[in-house]
């Protein structure tokens, strides 16, 4: 089994490029991390970030293990922002069960903060990306690869990817 990673700071395109490659992948599961909360539960039981992003790893710890344990996908693609703790805490969890690969999208910042298709950014998300920049996620040096999308179609960008994983097998 891979587990995939699709790195990039918000808004540049991991979802997107996400759901292609795994349209494009037979037997592969795709896990939106920012969707593992409900809005409803972020309210209720989640009111602050550092709680939401808590749970959302949490759950998606369970997931990776679930598909591990059950061996009913080939690859397990996530799209999450990739930090060096996180790596671990992914590495130690999977312990040679499975291969796991981080993808780094890398538009620059300039692209990051101006609307992409239908997104339309507000005033967090714009200084959470350039926070993000800062923090070193869209030159995460554990990357297999590092693939800027800002003069690429979305179908380009997933191609591209598909083309890493398959000659990394």
């Amino acid at each position: 089994m891979k587990i995939i990673n699709i790195n990039g700071p918000i808004n540049s395109g991991k979802t997107t490029i996400s759901k292609i490659i795994v349209e494009n992948l037979p037997n592969s599961l795709f896990v939106e991390v920012d969707e593992l909360t409900t809005d409803e539960e972020n309210e209720r039981y989640f009111p602050n970030f550092e709680a939401r992003i808590a749970e959302r790893l949490r759950r998606l710890f369970e997931k990776i293990e679930t598909a591990l344990s059950e061996q009913q996908v080939d690859f397990l693609i996530f799209a999450y922002p990739m930090y060096p703790q996180l790596y671990s805490k992914i590495t130690e969890r999977i312990c040679k069960r499975a291969s796991f690969f981080v993808i780094t999208l890398c538009p620059p910042l300039e692209v990051c903060l101006t609307n992409r298709g239908n997104r339309v950014l507000d005033a967090w998300e714009r200084q959470r990306i350039s926070e993000m920049y800062k923090e070193g996620v869209p030159t995460f040096e554990k990357s297999l690869a590092f693939v800027d999308n800002s003069v690429k179609t979305s179908i380009e960008t997933a191609t591209e990817i598909l083309d890493l994983l398959m000659n990394n097998s």
